[in-house]
C-alpha cells in the first residue's frame, strides 16, 4: 500500500468531533405508525453513494444501497450482492460472482458492469469524490491514482466485467481486508444508463436514485426533516427484512429527540452525555461499540520534549481517563489505553483482538507516581527543569481538553500546558500541515482491520508523526501475508511497537447508546459503527 494518506486525514479528522443539527419535524406521522421510526441526528450531506463521506450519509445510503459484502447481525463479514469470490495467489486480483437475478428497484437487471461503472465513477476526477481514498490509499486499485490525477482515462481502471455476473478487481498490491472495504457505500454499484439519464440531478431525490438495498427511498429532499423508505421487493434478501417501512426523523437537538421518543412517535433514538447518564438504568438503553477513538496526536519530529519517550510515557501515565469518561463524557465513551478499540476486530481464536484493556498499562495506564518517575528521567535527559506544551483542539472539546491538561499539570511538576481552541477550518488545516504540538484528535476506522488505525503512524502519513522504518516495513508486510494467524501476530507486534514508543496518548473509544422502544428487537451496527444492520430488525405492530 502506498502511504498517501494526507487527503484521508484531512477529510476525516472532524468526523468524530463535529456534527450539525437541523430543525425538528413533528414526527410520528400516522401513515407510518406501523413502521420503524428512528431519529437521525442531522441531515445527510448526500445520497450519492460515490460521494458519501460522512456517517449520516452512510446510514441513509446503506438503507437503499447494496454492496458486494455486508455484515450480519453477529457483526460477521458475509457476502452481499456477491455470492462468492476468489482471490488470486498473489492476493492482487479479486473475482466476485454476483447472485443470480439481481435487480435494481425499477426492475432492470443489476450486472457486474454496474460495479465497473461505480468504481470508475469513484476514481473519475470529474466526480470530485472525497472518498476516492478508498481505492487509492485504503487499497490500491490498479491505475486509480493516475486516473484521479487526470493522467489516465477511467477506462484504464483495474476493474472489469467479463460477463454479467462476474466482477474483477485488480489491485496494485495485496489488501487482505479488501472484502471489508467493499461494504462501504462509495464502492457500491451504479447504473451508467440511469446516471446519464438524470444528468446533474442524479442522486438528489427519490426519482433520481436506483435502489438495490433492503429499502427503496421514496421521500427525501436535501435538508429535509423526514426521510422515508419502503421495503424493496427486488432485494436479494428481502425475506430477511421484517419491517415494511422505515421513517427517519431529523431532529434539531437531543432534547427534542428524547421528547419524540417519550411521546411514542420515535422507536429508536441515539443518546449521549447527560441524557444517556439519566437513562443508564433504563432497560431500554442499549450500548454498541463503534470503531471510533480519541487521542492526543503528538509532534514527535520537531518538538524536542515530545521526541523523548520518557516524557511521552509520563504524559500518558498522568491521565486519569476513567474519571474523564465517568464525570465529563459519561455514557457513550470508554477509557482507552491502547491503539485498537474494543470489539472491533476478532483475533485468530475468535476473541476480541483488543480484549485486554490493561495490556499496555506499563507505558500508557494511569499511575501518577510512575508518571513522575518517567517525567524526572525525561527532564534529566533533556537537561531542563520545565516544559511548556500547547494543546490544540476543536472548540466543542473544551471541557475535555481542560480536564486532561489539568491532570498533566497537577501530576507533572514543571509542566505548563497552553490550550488552543480552534475552528473546524483551522483544525483541519493544522492537522494536514502538521502545525501543532499536541492535537486532540478523533478517528473513525473505515474498515474492520487494525491497519485502519495503524495507517496513521506510517512515516509518510503525517509530517510530524512517527518515523520508524521497522514499523513501516512490518506494516507493509501485513499487506502481503495471507496466513491469518501469522498476520494477526504481525498486527499485535505493530501495536506493541506503537504503545511501547507511546506514539500518541490514547484517551477513549466511542460507543453509540440508543433508547429502543418496547417491541423493537434485533438492533445491531456494523463494526465501524455508522451503519445499522437491517436484517434481524423487527417491530411488533401495536
Amino acid at each position: 500500500m502506498k502511504n498517501k494518506l494526507g487527503k484521508k486525514l484531512i477529510l476525516l479528522c472532524l468526523l468524530l468531533i463535529t456534527g450539525g443539527f437541523t430543525g425538528c419535524g413533528k414526527g410520528g406521522n400516522k401513515e407510518y405508525s406501523a413502521e420503524l421510526n428512528k431519529v437521525l441526528n442531522g441531515s445527510p450531506e448526500t445520497i450519492d453513494p460515490q460521494l458519501c463521506g460522512d456517517t449520516l450519509s452512510a446510514e441513509v445510503i446503506s438503507y437503499f444501497t447494496g454492496t458486494l459484502y455486508t455484515y450480519n447481525t453477529d457483526r460477521e463479514l458475509c457476502p452481499g450482492l456477491a455470492e462468492s469470490r476468489e482471490v488470486s495467489e498473489d492476493g492482487c486480483t479479486y473475482t466476485y460472482h454476483l447472485r443470480e437475478g439481481l435487480k435494481w428497484s425499477d426492475g432492470t437487471p443489476l450486472t457486474a458492469e454496474d460495479f465497473v461503472y461505480g468504481f470508475q465513477r469513484l476514481a473519475d476526477p470529474t466526480t470530485g469524490s472525497g472518498s476516492v481514498y478508498y481505492i487509492t490509499d485504503c487499497c490500491e486499485v490498479k491505475n486509480a491514482d493516475e486516473i484521479n490525477a487526470g493522467e489516465l482515462p477511467v477506462s484504464e481502471l483495474g476493474v472489469s466485467a467479463p460477463d454479467n455476473r462476474t466482477f474483477i478487481v485488480e489491485l496494485e498490491s495485496p489488501c487482505p481486508y479488501f472484502d471489508s472495504l467493499t461494504t462501504q457505500c462509495p464502492l457500491a454499484p451504479c447504473s451508467r444508463a440511469f446516471r446519464n439519464s438524470c444528468g446533474d440531478s442524479f442522486a438528489t431525490s427519490p426519482d433520481t436514485v436506483l435502489c438495490c438495498g433492503p429499502y427503496i427511498l421514496d421521500r427525501y429532499e436535501p435538508l429535509a426533516a423526514q426521510i422515508h423508505f419502503v421495503k424493496n421487493p427486488n432485494y436479494y434478501n428481502a425475506d430477511s427484512v421484517a419491517i415494511e417501512g422505515l421513517n427517519l426523523q431529523v431532529v434539531a437537538n437531543m432534547q427534542q429527540a428524547m421528547m419524540c421518543y417519550q411521546a411514542g412517535s420515535m422507536d429508536i433514538v441515539n443518546v449521549s452525555g447527560e441524557l444517556a447518564e439519566l437513562a443508564v438504568d433504563d432497560p431500554h438503553l442499549q450500548v454498541f461499540d463503534t470503531a471510533g477513538t480519541f487521542f492526543l496526536d503528538l509532534d514527535l519530529r520537531n518538538n524536542e520534549a515530545l521526541g523523548n519517550v520518557n516524557i511521552r510515557r509520563a504524559l500518558s501515565k498522568s491521565l486519569d481517563r476513567e474519571s474523564v469518561v465517568k464525570n465529563v463524557l459519561r455514557t457513550g465513551y470508554s477509557a482507552l489505553t491502547r491503539i485498537n478499540p474494543p470489539n472491533f476486530y476478532l483475533d485468530t481464536d475468535g476473541e476480541d483482538f483488543a480484549g485486554d484493556d490493561d495490556m499496555y498499562d506499563e507505558y500508557l495506564g494511569y499511575d501518577p507516581d510512575k508518571a513522575r518517575e518517567y517525567w524526572n528521567k525525561g527532564l534529566e535527559e533533556l537537561g531542563v527543569e520545565s516544559i511548556t506544551l500547547e494543546m490544540m483542539f476543536y472548540s466543542s472539546m473544551q471541557s475535555v481538553a481542560e480536564v486532561f491538561s489539568n491532570q498533566m499539570i497537577n501530576n507533572l511538576p514543571g509542566l505548563t500546558v497552553n490550550l488552543k481552541p480552534v475552528s473546524a477550518k483551522e483544525y483541519t488545516r493544522a492537522k494536514g500541515a502538521g502545525e501543532y504540538e499536541m492535537l486532540l484528535y478523533g478517528w473513525v476506522a473505515d474498515y474492520a482491520d487494525p491497519t485502519a488505525f495503524y495507517m496513521l503512524y506510517v512515516s509518510s502519513a503525517c509530517p510530524v508523526g512517527y518515523d520508524n522504518p521497522d514499523f513501516d516495513k512490518l506494516f507493509s508486510e501485513t499487506g502481503t501475508e495471507t496466513d491469518t494467524a501469522k498476520r494477526n501476530e504481525m498486527l499485535h507486534k505493530l501495536e506493541d511497537m506503537l504503545c511501547e514508543d507511546v506514539v500518541c496518548l490514547p484517551l477513549f473509544s466511542t460507543n453509540s447508546a440508543f433508547l429502543i422502544a418496547d417491541g423493537v428487537t434485533g438492533m445491531q451496527l456494523y463494526p465501524t459503527g455508522a451503519v445499522v444492520v437491517v436484517t434481524g430488525l423487527s417491530k411488533e405492530v401495536r
